[in-house]
């Protein structure tokens, strides 16, 4: 949980906060007493949502310096889980949230396709140009 609210709010005290946030609104619904098929795909999908709430407030005032990117020609074994998460940061945040979710998180394709709201042949389509992406930038 922790991992997917900093790619979108990039601060330890402001992801905590959202994850706070959506403890809270998951809270909030159990006491409506309405059940819930699939717990992990919905508190996910409130969890991104919180995030991305945050993100829009926060981006108004936030200022990235330009950082040059990394040298060409690198072997995917000897990439740490920094350095992965600094390469999906050139990566627009649908597809992000499809790697993280299913590489870091462990969540299956249809899983994914819940959490977002997507079809599930979107999100494989997504993954795939995502890879490819990822691919191109890591030569």
């Amino acid at each position: 949980m922790y991992r997917i609210t900093m790619t979108y709010v990039h601060d330890k005290e402001e992801a905590l906060d959202v994850m706070q946030d959506s403890f809270h609104k998951a809270l909030t619904y159990f006491e409506k007493g309405e059940d819930i098929e699939h717990f992990a795909a919905w508190f996910y999908r409130i969890l991104i949502r919180t995030a991305i709430d945050a993100w829009r407030k926060q981006k108004r005032y936030r200022f990235e310096p330009f950082e040059e990117a990394s040298s060409v020609g690198v072997d995917p074994s000897e990439i740490s889980t920094k350095e992965l998460y600094e390469v999906l940061e050139g990566i627009d945040s649908p597809e992000k949230e499809i790697l993280i979710l299913h590489f870091f998180e462990g969540f299956r394709l249809k899983e994914i396709a819940e959490i977002l709201d997507l079809n599930e042949n979107t999100v494989k389509t997504k993954m795939y140009r995502s890879l490819n992406l990822l691919r191109k930038i890591l030569q």
